[in-house]
Parts: structure tokens; sequence; C-alpha cells
């Protein structure tokens, strides 16, 4: 059952752990999604999206308006693919720039959404955006293009997102988020890891990492000298990865949402 504690606006355990059902959620075939937020989780209207590039859900109910975007099934060869891509102007339009590829997931649909959350959304629910993987990287590009179009989501939460954009891109991200966007990563998951900090990609949000014994910590100094250790210069992105693979050969699995949500509800047992 989705529980949201809106009155907190900094990083909420709760939150977190409904944003990661309702990513879950959004991997679900087009015509279950509906039930499962209205008939089990109590939403009042539920509009799913889909196109060549980006897949999931808006849906609300009295408090909330939510937008979850899927991520893809992990495959080595495609995630090679992508983390190849270049940079893209971003959405701030002040010489930011993001992943070309992950931005192709939110350019064609980014206007029908927008129409989708102030359409369907009660006027003071509070707006919520949430994605794991790919997911993940499209919520934060969308989020971006929200605070730019003075829309100011409540939330965000991500779940082993890749990195999204520039420098520049994460500088005004993080400065007008504001404390509101948050990234989430298990382990040793894989996709965090990519594209390679060599390519001069960066995250953007407040990290929440999940240890192997599976508590949390906020910012931890520990994982910023492991990405240092698995991110060696002069690799190319295809060599990172297997890189990666070799040295960590759970990072796959740590990548899978169901284990984020078992990570998540002995979080939510334990505290």
């Amino acid at each position: 059952m989705l529980k949201f504690n809106l009155n907190d606006k900094g990083f909420n355990i709760n939150n977190a752990y409904s944003c990661c059902l309702l990513s879950d959620a959004a991997y679900l075939p087009k015509e279950l999604i509906g039930h499962k937020l209205i008939e089990e989780w109590g939403m009042t209207s539920v509009s799913p999206f889909s196109n060549n590039n980006a897949r999931g859900f808006v849906a609300s109910s009295e408090e909330i308006t939510v937008v979850a975007f899927t991520g893809s099934e992990f495959d080595i060869e495609l995630w090679q693919e992508n983390i190849d891509a270049q940079f893209s102007p971003g959405p701030f339009q002040s010489e930011d720039r993001v992943h070309r590829g992950f931005n192709l997931g939110i350019s064609d649909i980014r206007d029908e959404l927008i129409s989708k959350v102030e359409k369907i959304g009660n006027k003071n629910s509070k707006l919520i955006i949430t994605g794991h993987s790919l997911g993940g990287a499209i919520a934060n590009i969308f989020a971006a293009h929200m605070f730019h179009n003075e829309i100011k989501p409540h939330a965000i939460y991500t779940f082993g997102s890749p990195r999204v954009g520039c420098k520049k891109f994460r500088q005004l991200y993080d400065y007008i988020s504001k404390g509101r966007s948050f990234r989430i990563v298990n382990r040793h998951d894989i996709v965090p890891r990519t594209p390679p900090r060599i390519s001069r990609f960066h995250h953007v949000g407040e990290l929440h990492y999940i240890d192997p014994s599976g508590k949390m910590h906020k910012g931890i100094s520990a994982w910023n000298r492991l990405l240092l250790y698995l991110d060696p210069k002069g690799k190319t992105p295809k060599a990172h990865i297997k890189e990666i693979i070799k040295r960590l050969p759970n990072a796959i699995e740590d990548h899978l949402l169901k284990n984020y949500l078992i990570k998540f509800e002995s979080l939510i047992e334990n505290k």
C-alpha cells in the first residue's frame, strides 16, 4: 500500500518506498496498471503513456499526482550503446547539456505529459516524479523541464539511475531542486556507474546508498571512493562496463528493481 508523508520536504523512507512501488508498477502491462493503482492502491485516475523511447503513467489521488517512468530490461548490448551517446541541449536553456539518448525519451512527449499532469491532478495535490534505471534518468530530465516551466515538483525519487548530464546541468538542477530530488543506489548496481565519468556526465540529486548489509547512507564517502576505483581513466565506455562486471559480478543483480524493493521492505520493517 502506498504511504506518503507529504509534510516532510526532505528524504523520507516511506516516500521512497512508495515511489519504488510506483516505479515497479510502471513495468506492468498497460491494461494492468489501472487495476493496480485504482483497485489496490486507491488512486482516482490513471493515464498510461508510451512512445518509442519512454513508457509509464500519470496518476492522481486527492493527495498526490505522480509521473512514473519505466526503465528497460537490462541488456548489456543495449547499455553499451546507451553509454556511448553524446550531449544534447538541456531543459534549462543555459549552456546545460544532457545525455542525447535519455533526452529523446522525454522530448517528444514532454508537452503531452505536462498537459496530463495539469488535467488529471487535483490542484492541491503534490507532484511526485519517479523512475527506475533509464526511467530514472528520464524522470530527472522531465523534472528539469517542470522546474524550467515554473512547476515545482514536491519530490523526485529515482532508483539505479545513470548519470544524466554535464556539470552545468547538475549545478542548475541541484540548485533549483533545492533538496527535493533523491537518487537511491543499491549496493554494486552497475547502471549508476554509466556513462563513465571520463565522458563528462554527472549525477544529480541527493545520494542515498544502500550498503551490502542493507543499511542506507546519505552521500557516503566510501561510495565515492568506490566510484573512483570502478571508473579508471582511459577506458572506453564498452570496456568500462565490462570492467565493472568483471570486478563486481553481482552488479547486474543489484540493479533489478525487485532487489530495491526487498531492501526497502527490510529498512521499513527495522526502522
